[in-house]
């Protein structure tokens, strides 16, 4: 493994083979803060992610109180789906008695009065 990496040292050497460009750093300092100053936040750019929220909250409401007022709907149908059910499985003769077995005696006397 040694003799591996002695080859590698000859044939390449041990220099940086990076090199940063002449001024660079001088400059450096000066760029970053021109560049800082160049760019103005507006207040338009400073809502636009406040308002992206404002306005995906009001969609999740208003999808909200669309399937709540549909949820309302088939429950109402379904209530009245049932009761036509029953309904249509009962005669005459058992609503008669469930009428006329159902009063107390309290309705009775109110309906004679």
């Amino acid at each position: 493994m040694e003799k591996i990496d002695q080859k590698i040292l000859q044939t390449y050497g041990n220099s940086n083979p990076f090199t940063v460009p002449e001024g660079y750093f001088e400059d450096f300092a000066s760029d970053i803060n021109s560049q800082i100053a160049a760019e103005q936040v507006t207040f338009k750019k400073l809502m636009k992610p406040w308002m992206y929220l404002a306005a995906m909250f009001v969609g999740v409401f208003l999808i909200g109180n669309v399937f709540y007022a549909i949820h309302q709907q088939n429950r109402n149908r379904d209530a009245e789906l049932y009761e036509m059910y029953l309904m249509s499985q009962l005669d005459q003769t058992i609503l008669y008695d469930y009428y006329a077995f159902s009063m107390t005696d309290d309705d009775v006397n109110d309906n004679n009065q």
